[in-house]
């Protein structure tokens, strides 16, 4: 049993549609699809959204017009005959009930996460629809599912949280039966249903989790995630022109790297398939021939994989006086930044143990001053006694593998590298598990640290490979993947 996930690159176009069926119609049965929306149409429904929210009818219809258009020029490229018209049929319906969403926005003069959800998810509903009826097209049976009907979510519209045991007794209920008939299953990813029915979604890029919360209800044999890029490649080929494709990582080294950076992963996509062992595998429409990447439950090797870099992050400092203040005031700032939706990146104790550290990201403050004043009030609220310092601009550097971090001096020879290039450390932790290293730097020398890591730790391609690879990196630079 193969789960295969395409994302919107990999189904931009009629023929993209076509390759990506090929490529999954090769697998062996049972198999499931799951789909991205076509490149680009996710933002356009977005757009509509707020355009429907302002009152902007006239941008709002030109929005709606041009995602008409990207899904037609794909049904465009299927046969006349029934099966087309019973396929445009049901896509008209989902384009209609798209207009009548948009009505109800306007009419509320709020884009809720709620109507959101249910907007954002015609997307993947039209694409799972056209590629089902491509592989019919092809010789091969397939039934498109909405993944609303399949992937049980709690009701935390815009970011919902999976519900594994109602996803499975769904999934035995509802895609068992039509992989047991032959057919191939082409579901929806990013979206899920609440207890009441309602339409969620699993947060941008959430795709990969969907397939893998598919595969680990299916108990799959292996997921794989169809993108526009070779794998996992040890750094951002637009910063590091010898960044070389990793064949293999750990479930922990790429969990990892997805919190720190790497954008061909979600930061959720391995946890599902981790839990069952099920291998996930990272591979290119574009270069379908190349093995990828290649994530298991064991590394390969204790060296260092990949380093990454996340940028336009805060340091926060907290200086607790009194011991026995710590962990109440700890608690109290971590409540808020959860209250508020903040991502902790890393979070340290100084030994001295009165002081704390957090990188987050900056993005729902808008700077130092927002920051510091909601944190303190928290704190005066609870009588506790803190100085609170924060630094903005801050980029995170992580040097991934396992157990290359418990070399010896392992993480002072990577301070010692960045002191050398003249990148100054605001904070560094070195993870328990062994798995990464990290340093907090300021942003604007992130990349020149990168770069020095990545030669002193993983160094050049092997002679040989170095032209055709950097032909490669070029073509794939427009969707980084590390970084």
């Amino acid at each position: 049993m193969i789960v295969l996930k395409f994302g919107g690159t990999s189904v931009g176009s009629l023929e993209r549609v076509r390759e990506a069926a090929a490529i999954a119609a090769a697998q062996p049965a049972p198999r499931a699809v799951v789909v991205s929306a076509t490149s680009g149409v996710t933002n356009l429904l977005l757009d509509a959204g707020k355009q429907a929210a302002r009152g902007d009818r006239t941008g709002m219809a030109e929005t709606v017009a041009a995602i008409v258009e990207k899904h037609q020029s794909i049904l465009d490229g299927l046969p006349a005959g029934p099966d087309r018209n019973e396929t445009a049929n049901r896509i008209e319906d989902l384009h209609t009930a798209l207009e009548l969403n948009l009505a109800e926005v306007t009419l509320a003069g709020d884009f809720s996460a709620r109507l959101s959800d249910r907007i954002v998810a015609t997307g993947e509903k039209v694409m799972s629809l056209l590629m089902a009826a491509t592989l019919r097209d092809m010789g091969y049976p397939a039934e498109a599912v909405f993944a609303d009907r399949v992937i049980a979510t709690d009701a935390r519209f815009g970011s919902a949280r999976p519900d594994k045991d109602g996803t499975r007794e769904q999934a035995d209920a509802i895609v068992k039966p039509l992989l047991d008939e032959g057919k191939t299953v082409v579901m929806t990813g990013f979206i899920g249903g609440s207890p009441d029915g309602s339409t969620t979604t699993l947060g941008r890029g959430g795709s990969d989790y969907s397939a893998t919360l598919l595969g680990a209800a299916l108990h799959a044999d292996e997921v794989q995630i169809w993108t526009d890029v070779p794998g996992v490649l040890s750094a951002d080929p637009r910063l590091v022109a010898d960044a070389r494709e990793v064949p293999q990582l750990g479930f922990e080294e790429a969990q990892e790297l997805a919190h720190f950076g790497a954008k061909v992963l979600h930061p959720r996509t391995i946890r599902p398939a981790v839990a069952l062992d099920i291998p996930v595998r990272i591979l290119s429409t574009f270069a379908p021939q190349e093995p990828g990447t290649l994530v298991t439950r064991e590394s390969s090797s204790d060296e260092l994989k990949a380093v990454t870099v996340m940028k336009n992050l805060i340091l926060l400092t907290v200086d607790v006086p009194e011991l026995e203040d710590l962990s109440g005031a700890a608690a109290a700032v971590f409540g808020a930044l959860y209250e508020d939706r903040t991502e902790v990146v890393l979070a340290a104790q100084a030994s001295s143990r009165r002081r704390m550290t957090y990188l987050i990201e900056g993005g729902n403050y808008g700077g130092c001053n927002r920051v510091c004043s909601r944190l303190e009030d928290v704190v005066r609220e609870r009588e506790y006694e803190v100085e609170i310092r924060c630094t903005e601009d801050v980029a995170l550097l992580a040097a991934v593998g396992q157990g290359a971090a418990d070399q010896t001096r392992a993480l002072s020879r990577m301070l010692g590298v960045l002191q050398r290039e003249g990148v100054p450390v605001l904070a560094s932790n070195q993870q328990v598990s062994n798995v990464a290293m990290v340093a907090g730097v300021p942003q604007k020398l992130a990349d020149r640290g990168l770069l020095a890591i990545h030669d002193e730790f993983i160094g050049s391609r092997p002679s040989g490979v170095k032209l055709r690879r950097q032909r490669r990196s070029r073509l794939m630079a427009e969707s980084v993947q590390v970084g």
